[in-house]
């Protein structure tokens, strides 16, 4: 597989993952909003960017489809660490982390198993 598909995918879902916090953001707004919960949503953007950097080279280097799991953890630890300061956005903001980085799993496996045949 070409290197520059998954990085553009990375980059694409770091975006779909920057929108879909600011929508959350949105509909729900912070009452108290600061500079450190500014600063911890773009460390979360960060930290989804370099899971799916993760997910990539985990993907490309072994053919255990179980391993790409692994970098889901280093997410769920960020958010499950602010579950009192958040305590119902937190899961929110899991589950699309979660949800970002399954579905860009699933299209670097698809790109895989195409470009193996």
């Amino acid at each position: 597989m070409k290197i520059y598909i998954p990085i553009i995918l990375n980059i694409i879902f770091g975006m779909a993952y920057c929108f879909c916090i600011s929508l959350v953001n949105t509909y729900r707004p912070i009452t108290h909003m600061d500079i450190s919960i500014g600063v911890l949503l773009w460390l979360s953007i960060i930290v989804m960017f370099l899971t799916l950097l993760i997910g990539m080279l985990i993907a490309q280097s072994t053919k255990r489809k179980y391993l790409t799991v692994i970098p889901l953890i280093i997410p769920i630890l960020l958010w499950s660490s602010y579950i009192k300061l958040f305590p119902y956005r937190s899961f929110i903001y899991m589950g699309i982390s979660i949800l970002i980085y399954l579905i860009y799993i699933s299209i670097l496996w698809h790109y895989n198993h195409k470009a193996r045949m």
